[in-house]
């Protein structure tokens, strides 16, 4: 049931993963960009890579023989610690950057939503737009840490389902 393979090539390649995660994140930080707006969708790019990367190791030095649900536990344990990684370097840097990184962004979505607000308002109503709107203001660099979490386990999800389906049996 508890296979330490899976978790050492899970840690192995989920905190490098995470690492360079981050190094995108803080990059366009250093650059001026958003990390957490639509350019910070750039720092998903190394989670598909590292879990092809993850599986190839653990097929080739662990498993001749990859199943593809121990192939989906690898590169969900790799999505695991990578999402974990991110997520803890990114709220230590919002905390040691200050509130101006978590107030850029508060001011970028609410820019965002003013721009759309007809077809916003269309699709979810006047009530839940002016909801939307106002919880922007309650934003914490730990809601921003978990949102982050969530988006990388649920992008790692998605492909250690492919990378599983292309290294099985």
């Amino acid at each position: 049931m508890f296979n330490q393979a899976i978790i050492r090539v899970g840690v192995r390649y989920g905190v490098i993963c995470g690492l360079a995660c981050f190094v995108i994140v803080v990059v366009l930080h250093l650059l001026g960009y958003n990390p957490f707006g639509d350019l910070g969708r750039a720092s998903f790019l190394p989670i598909p890579i590292f879990i092809f990367l993850g599986l190839r190791y653990y097929k080739r030095f662990n498993e001749t023989e990859l199943g593809f649900l121990r192939g989906l536990r690898v590169g969900l344990s790799i999505s695991f610690y990578t999402a974990l990684c991110t997520a803890m370097l990114v709220f230590l840097l919002i905390y040691l950057v200050g509130p101006e990184m978590v107030q850029r962004h508060v001011a970028e979505m609410k820019l965002l939503l003013e721009e759309s607000r007809e077809e916003q308002i269309r699709i979810m109503g006047e009530q839940l737009y002016e909801q939307g709107y106002k919880a922007l203001d309650t934003i914490t660099p730990s809601m921003l840490a978990a949102d982050d979490f969530v988006r990388r386990i649920l992008a790692g999800a998605v492909f250690s389902l492919v990378a599983a389906v292309f290294f099985r049996k």
